[in-house]
């Protein structure tokens, strides 16, 4: 009995002292359900820690790296946010189980790189000079390689509201600031171009929030960063958004892609199954169906 008692403070006390990002999205399980050609599919997934899986009793499983990027996915997205569904619900019609490891992106980069994933994703578009972050004089194409498009989202940049930036520069205007990025994302490809001759001083951030706190703080003179994002991280950690101006226009509205890892065996299998999904997909509103319930469903729980 005392043994008894011991083990149930200590799960009492480890419950307590939970983080306060252990989230809505990882204390249940998640259905992810759509129609295709009037067919109702329906898949149960859970969170084992930062880990969502879908076991559909498929026999092929597929690994994607992945990351907090609300409000499109994340573990503190209420039902995990319609990217999460969607990109599972594309893997699922393309006949595998996904798991999807949530994982700081640089880490999530280098796991796939070195194929300890099949896929990365979300991924920007890679420019052809893209040099890798994990495996020193090759190029993140020597390593990766990208889908068709699932979707996109526009890229900005952001200054301080009391910056004389009012306005987004030309690329050839770029060496006359310090810009923070996202450390292992692509941004916009002819900036990466710019960033990586070494022509910008540059500060690397962990993630989106720390990448905005560096402009707010005038650590930095301008930042890149899809301004949904940007608004819900700042909201999230208590930033005031009159504190930040993004600056239009836009730099470019980016494809997003699932990126494969080329180290892992019959990658060329899985990008066949995947492109000839994506269309279907498209054709059948899925992304559209997906969103729909999801947003009826967090509605109704009160989690938006």
């Amino acid at each position: 009995m005392f043994m008894l008692y011991i083990r149930m403070t200590v799960f009492i006390l480890a419950v307590a002292l939970l983080p306060a990002s252990y989230s809505y999205a990882q204390r249940q399980s998640i259905t992810i359900d759509y129609q295709v050609n009037d067919a109702t599919m329906s898949y149960t997934g859970f969170w084992r820690g930062s880990t969502f899986i879908v076991d559909a009793g498929f026999e092929r499983n597929v690994i994607v790296a992945t990351l907090d990027w609300p409000p499109y996915l994340g573990r503190n997205q209420c039902q995990g946010g319609w990217l999460l569904h969607y990109m599972a619900a594309l893997l699922l019609q393309a006949g595998y189980n996904p798991e999807f490891r949530f994982l700081p992106w640089a880490r999530a980069v280098r796991m796939t790189e070195l194929g300890h994933a099949d896929i990365l994703a979300p991924e920007y578009e890679i420019e052809s000079s893209a040099p890798s972050d994990v495996i020193p004089g090759s190029s993140r194409l020597n390593h990766l390689a990208l889908s068709s498009a699932l979707a996109h989202a526009p890229v900005h940049y952001v200054a301080a509201a009391d910056s004389a930036i009012t306005q987004a520069p030309q690329i050839s205007e770029l060496p006359n600031y310090s810009l923070g990025i996202v450390r292992g994302y692509q941004n916009a490809p002819q900036v990466d171009q710019v960033i990586d001759s070494g022509q910008v001083i540059v500060q690397q951030a962990i993630d989106d929030a720390q990448n905005l706190n560096l402009v707010v703080n005038g650590r930095v003179n301008l930042i890149i960063g899809d301004p949904l994002v940007l608004h819900t991280v700042a909201s999230a950690n208590g930033i005031d958004r009159a504190a930040y101006r993004v600056l239009q226009p836009s730099i470019t509205n980016q494809p997003l892609y699932f990126a494969l890892s080329k180290t892992r065996p019959q990658w060329q299998v899985l990008m066949q199954d995947i492109n000839q999904t994506i269309p279907v997909a498209s054709a059948q509103q899925l992304r559209q169906q997906l969103t729909e319930r999801i947003d009826e469903h967090c509605a109704a729980q009160g989690t938006y």
